[in-house]
């Protein structure tokens, strides 16, 4: 007697619930080794992306060009009352700045990896008024005008493509590779502006063709400055710290124009040495590739407890209806079989794209779970239930894939639906009924 009361506890309904409840939260474990896997291969992308953008260019900022001034002063020393020599360098920005981009984009490939980068053709022309240098508050500074030189900020100089001239009030000047100063650019291109009359307005104008991977941004260094960005890519984002003041995005490109004035920034139009940063007037476009299979299949993996939860809860109600008796190692089969479905979404999604690898898996993994509840139940009538609800949740998280900007609000309202019909459906089962 002892025994068989042991038995009919053990088989008792509340029973089987706490285990197939501990059951579920232990399978979340397998889960969790899939997302590590996932991360593995964002990394291991992320490591041939960047080694593609190596060869061809990296994400370009050009900035400028700047006018250079080296100055002497000669400063009492504290020690001896002697007299020490200072040296240092005055900046001054364009008075109107003018950009004006196009970039030519094409993906690139190896092996299952892809990347996009771009030939971008940069015209920035604009105007120098004469240099102020009563602005600097430097009394006694010795400026050595025919040491002046322009500075033209590019973040990656493997990215040149063609030898561009600086010209000034129609006059043509050669660049030299590198920065002569460090002062607000790490790297680029210098041109020398000795031969140059320093107290006249100077236009200028410069052309440059630059390969560079997913980013193009420029610095807002005039006075007034003036940009202008096209494109055939149909998914850009903007960047920097300033929007464009008027886009145009449609499905053959996008045209994008900014307008940033010297009162948009913290920074003057002339200061001495590193005093200021001129990065915080960045502004540019990102080429997206739209979310790609990796980022849909670690959101999808998310939604693992709720698959495996819902399975668990309507074989828990068709083992209670029917008083078929279903073994925990037999949920654990199932669960399996779902956890299988996101390996499958994520190695097939690398060769074929995410959904044709969505609907290959949905597909496999449904069939399985409908096949072996048959072999189980015996009850064409419960696996057609369970085939419905397999094809229904593949459904509902598909569609929470595809959506970005409402994915939160339609899996709100779908949970709040879910959970409405498994209230309902367990108004059907007597709960305390164990024969």
């Amino acid at each position: 007697m002892e025994t068989k009361g042991i038995q009919q506890f053990m088989n008792s309904y509340s029973v089987k619930m706490i285990i197939v409840s501990g059951l579920a939260i232990l399978l979340l474990i397998p889960s969790f080794l899939i997302q590590d896997v996932i991360r593995q291969r964002i990394a291991l992308s992320e490591k041939v992306k960047n080694e593609l953008y190596a060869q061809w260019g990296g994400k370009q900022v050009v900035a400028g060009p700047v006018l250079n001034v080296p100055f002497t002063i000669q400063e009492k020393t504290e020690v001896n009352q002697g007299m020490t020599e200072r040296k240092g360098i005055a900046h001054f920005l364009p008075e109107t700045l003018k950009t004006d981009g196009s970039l030519a984009p094409e993906k690139r490939k190896r092996g299952i990896y892809e990347v996009v980068v771009y030939e971008g053709s940069i015209k920035l022309k604009g105007l120098f008024l004469q240099p102020d240098v009563s602005q600097l508050d430097i009394p006694n500074a010795q400026f050595n005008w025919d040491a002046a030189y322009f500075t033209l900020g590019i973040s990656d100089m493997r990215g040149i493509k063609n030898l561009p001239e600086l010209v000034v009030n129609g006059q043509k000047y050669k660049v030299d590779p590198g920065v002569a100063d460090t002062d607000i650019f790490q790297s680029g291109i210098t041109i020398k502006a000795n031969s140059i009359d320093l107290k006249q307005p100077l236009n200028f104008e410069i052309n440059l063709v630059l390969n560079g991977s997913e980013d193009l941004s420029v610095e807002a260094l005039g006075k007034t400055s003036e940009v202008s960005m096209k494109s055939d890519w149909a998914q850009p984002s903007f960047t920097g710290v300033f929007l464009p003041s008027d886009r145009n995005i449609t499905s053959n490109g996008f045209t994008a124009n900014w307008m940033v004035t010297h009162l948009n920034r913290n920074f003057p139009q002339q200061w001495v040495d590193k005093k200021f940063n001129t990065h915080e007037a960045l502004l540019g476009v990102e080429l997206l590739i739209p979310i790609d299979h990796y980022q849909k299949a670690m959101r999808s993996v998310k939604y693992a407890i709720l698959f495996i939860a819902l399975n668990f809860i309507i074989f828990i109600f068709i083992e209670m209806k029917s008083k078929n008796r279903i073994h925990p190692f037999q949920y654990s089969l199932v669960a399996f079989a779902l956890l299988i479905f996101y390996a499958l979404l994520t190695s097939i999604s690398e060769q074929a794209g995410f959904n044709l690898a969505y609907l290959i898996s949905a597909v496999a993994v449904t069939s399985l779970i409908s096949w072996y509840s048959y072999t189980i139940l015996k009850d064409r009538r419960s696996v057609v239930w369970i085939t419905l609800l397999q094809t229904g949740l593949y459904i509902f998280l598909f569609t929470i894939l595809q959506l970005q900007d409402y994915a939160l609000l339609a899996g709100s309202i779908g949970l709040f639906v879910i959970l409405a019909i498994i209230m309902r459906a367990s108004q059907q089962i007597k709960w305390y009924s164990e024969g």
